[in-house]
């Protein structure tokens, strides 16, 4: 009676991962996330970045490539924003001695 039940369980495990997410290598992935295959890898095996092992094979669920999407989003600061915008419409003074300071000074007569 047991094996019977274990294997109704097997093959509906089997079925609902048929029916489920699709799993990516990390190629495909990379793609899918729009990152090098590399980074992808390390994030994997360094930096706990959602993801399967299947033995030796590493793969990524579509929720995985979500996931790590959301993990590297990069929020921008209002504060900075103004910053560098204000940066970029000041007009930068000339320096002293330049063009701008020759037409100011009297030219001295040759002697």
């Amino acid at each position: 009676m047991q094996k019977i039940t274990d294997e109704a369980i097997i093959e509906a495990a089997r079925k609902a991962l048929e029916q489920g997410e699709i799993m990516l290598v990390p190629k495909s992935a990379a793609k899918v996330i729009g990152c090098g295959e590399r980074w992808l890898r390390d994030g994997a095996n360094h930096n706990g970045f959602p993801h399967h092992r299947l033995g030796k094979f590493l793969k990524f669920s579509i929720q995985d490539c979500r996931e790590i999407l959301e993990m590297n989003r990069a929020r921008a600061r209002p504060s900075e924003l103004t910053k560098a915008r204000r940066r970029k419409a000041t007009a930068r003074k000339p320096p002293e001695g330049g063009p701008a300071n020759l037409a100011a000074k009297p030219l001295k007569p040759a002697s």
